[in-house]
């Protein structure tokens, strides 16, 4: 069966792939109306008489990229958040124009986001509303966690010169940084299963040294460890103290008379580990400047050390 399309349909259509990508190359301010004008076949006027101004279209074809997402990726059907993120990464790398009229749009009007017919509005309460289901989190915490989410997926694709200078030609593996930031977020997610909030352990510690908690302890009521013994940071791991004994950690870190206390003991340690490391560092900066006057480029050596030092650290050491 042989559709027939209507010669106006056929010449908006034209004229909304000819605006896209003009405004994605071109942005709001840059984009012309007679480039939209040729690249469709069509006359200036035309496009005023569809849309009547070029901030008009604009919005048009915004809103319609955004229902294209939408269509394509579904981002409210999804309930585990590595998916969600991971769909997100790759709509985006294989189409960068919907991110590419966002950063215009901001970068034109701020925090002005335009609508058309209150279908921009209604899709964000409908995101709102389906993210506390979704991922289980409670009201004032759906937006922050959406915010999170997609600035994790989108920031490499938003801005690649930043990601070039801090990866370097890991840059290109896609689907490591991928994989990254998917286990990432659901690190960040994972419900502790005291509060049973979605929050990654670090502010976890920080939420309950803020809380201080209630612990009985032969029939006598003591604060927590936040509050009895305040110490910046969490607890190091090695202090000799059993996993699972709260009590007995309540006790030997709040014991502090004479210089063989279990705090006294784990201090000790992690100065011995921090000068250890600060030595094995300035080992590695000789080496590499020894390697890099005799002829290795700074991006093979930053490939090398990959996961123990930073491109621009290396660069830096390099330079110093």
């Amino acid at each position: 069966m042989t559709v027939t399309i209507k010669r106006s349909d056929a010449t908006k259509q034209a004229l909304l792939r000819a605006a896209r990508d003009e405004f994605a190359e071109y942005g709001l301010a840059g984009g012309r109306v007679d480039r939209i004008a040729e690249a469709a076949g069509v006359n200036k006027e035309r496009i005023y008489g569809l849309f009547g101004s070029k901030d008009k279209l604009f919005d048009v074809i915004l809103i319609d990229t955004m229902r294209e997402f939408i269509d394509v990726v579904q981002p409210l059907a999804d309930t585990e958040p590595g998916e969600y993120v991971g769909k997100l990464f790759d709509y985006h790398r294989a189409n960068p124009q919907l991110l590419r009229l966002l950063l215009w749009e901001s970068l034109h009007r701020g925090a002005d986001a335009h609508d058309i017919d209150g279908w921009r509005a209604e899709h964000y309460v409908q995101k709102f509303d389906r993210a506390r289901e979704q991922f289980d989190v409670e009201e004032q915490q759906a937006g922050l966690v959406l915010l999170a989410m997609c600035g994790v997926a989108n920031w490499t694709y938003a801005v690649p010169q930043t990601t070039r200078l801090l990866l370097g030609a890991a840059a290109e593996d896609h689907e490591t940084t991928k994989r990254f930031i998917q286990e990432f977020v659901r690190a960040a997610m994972r419900r502790d299963p005291k509060s049973g909030d979605p929050v990654n352990e670090l502010t976890t510690q920080v939420d309950r040294a803020a809380t201080p908690e209630t612990h009985e302890t032969e029939g006598t009521s003591t604060n927590a460890i936040a509050t009895a013994n305040p110490i910046d940071g969490p607890v190091p791991a090695d202090t000799g103290i059993p996993a699972g004994s709260t009590a007995a950690a309540h006790n030997e870190l709040t014991d502090l008379d004479g210089p063989g206390s279990a705090v006294d003991r784990a201090a000790e340690r992690l100065r011995a580990a921090q000068a250890a490391a600060d030595t094995a560092r300035d080992e590695l900066a000789d080496a590499l400047r020894t390697a890099n006057a005799e002829g290795a480029s700074a991006n093979q050596l930053a490939r090398r050390v990959a996961g123990t030092l930073s491109r621009p650290v290396v660069l830096k050491l390099l330079a110093d």
